[in-house]
This record gives structure tokens, sequence and C-alpha cells, in this order.
């Protein structure tokens, strides 16, 4: 589906408002002048863009609580979910790998949207849980926004085809392209232009190079972006310029 289908049949279906990220928590207001310590080596991903929307349309509180370790050493979120934390998250269990992403907040079946406008340059298979969870395999979808990529994680295998969409489309700000897993949460990860795949970071390795922090880029979304609300009238939904 293009983008300007969507948007027409979001305001027809009057189930989708746009409103200031934060707008549910004045809590969040500090995020505004928030920040997170030099992630040398990993330099911090572009927040250039004008209008930018929350990935994740969910009636959770605190959903735009960023998982971080501020510059003052607050850590607010799970530690577990902060860029750079170590796995598997079990300390009893060889830590291999560095989580390079950012797991926000999400209930499983909550909409993912794009943060901007964008095009699909990749969607395969990504985390494959837990056998006694079930063994649900997750995958991702990557999009080139103007400035990055962003790998929106841990989606639902059928996500592009229950939005109508495939590899190659182009996409409007705030317009849906996927639903979360049973992971429950969104992981969030960012790459230079070009990128069409994700990268690891194994322990004692050097980040590789095409790797970025996410983490203010999404602590400055949630502190000036757009958020969608589920139900709640009429869409406002448009493309950024």
């Amino acid at each position: 589906m293009r983008a300007g289908a969507w948007l027409l049949a979001a305001g027809l279906a009057g189930t989708l408002t746009a409103l200031p990220a934060s707008a549910d928590a004045p809590a969040q207001a500090h995020l505004v002048a928030a920040s997170i310590p030099t992630a040398s080596p990993v330099p911090m991903a572009p927040s250039v863009a004008r209008t930018r929307f929350w990935p994740v349309v969910t009636a959770l509180p605190q959903a735009t609580l960023v998982p971080a370790i501020l510059a003052d050493g607050e850590v607010q979120g799970s530690p577990d979910r902060t860029f750079d934390s170590r796995r598997p998250s079990d300390p009893s269990k060889p830590q291999t790998r560095r989580h390079v992403g950012v797991d926000l907040t999400a209930a499983e079946g909550d909409t993912v949207v794009a943060m901007e406008p964008g095009k699909i340059v990749a969607f395969y298979p990504f985390l494959a849980r837990d056998p006694a969870d079930g063994g649900e395999q997750t995958w991702a979808i990557l999009v080139a926004h103007r400035d990055y990529v962003a790998l929106y994680g841990e989606v639902r295998a059928s996500s592009l085809s229950d939005h109508h969409l495939a590899v190659g489309e182009t996409l409007a700000a705030g317009q849906p392209i996927a639903t979360v897993s049973g992971t429950a949460q969104l992981h969030t990860e960012i790459y230079p232009a070009g990128v069409t795949r994700n990268y690891k970071w194994p322990v004692g390795e050097a980040p590789p190079p095409q790797m970025r922090n996410p983490t203010q880029f999404l602590l400055d979304t949630a502190a000036n972006g757009l958020r969608i609300y589920p139900g709640l009238g009429q869409s406002t939904v448009t493309a950024a310029p």
C-alpha cells in the first residue's frame, strides 16, 4: 500500500491520533535536556529530522521511557534493555555479545510505525524465542530513512503481509509497518545509510564501523516527537517535510 493511500485509510477509519510523544507523561519533560555519556567508540545516531514519530502504538504506561544510563549516572528503564548491555542477560551464563540496540516498551500485538518517511530495504528472520516460550521466530524490518537506516526488530513474521507492504515500498512518517511479537518489546537499532542488515558486536572485539548508538536519538524522539495513540479518533498523521 502506498503512503498516500494509507493516510486516507487512516483518516477514514478514525482509529489513530498523533500527539506529542511525551504528552501522557509529564515526568518525561526532563528528556528535553537529558543526555547520555559519550559512547566512544560507537558514534551517536543522527537526530536531525524536524518531524519524527514514536515507533510503538501502545496504551502501556511509560511507553516512551527510553532505557538508558544518563550522563549524571541515573539509570532509567531496565538496564538489560539499554545499548551495550551484555547478552545473554543472565549473569550466570557466559556473556558473548553486546546488546547493540534499545528495547522499547510494547505489548504483544501492538502496532509499529515508521519514525520518518523512508523505504523498506530488508525483512528477514531476526530472533528466535526460547522453546519454553513457544519458540516463535521473530523478524526485523530495515527502513532507509533520509539520514540513517533503522532496524525495527522482534516483530511478527506476518508483519509486511498484514500491512500490505513489501521490500522496496516507500513509507510515510507514522505509517503502520509491523506488529510486535510475543517478546512484547520493540528492539531498535540504527545504522548509516546504505546498510541492509544488522551487525553483531562480540564481547572483547571492536564495534563494527557501521554501528550507531540509538539512545540519544530515542531520547530526543520521546521528548520532541509525535506519538500515535490507539482508538482516540481521527488521525492527524502526515508525511514529514
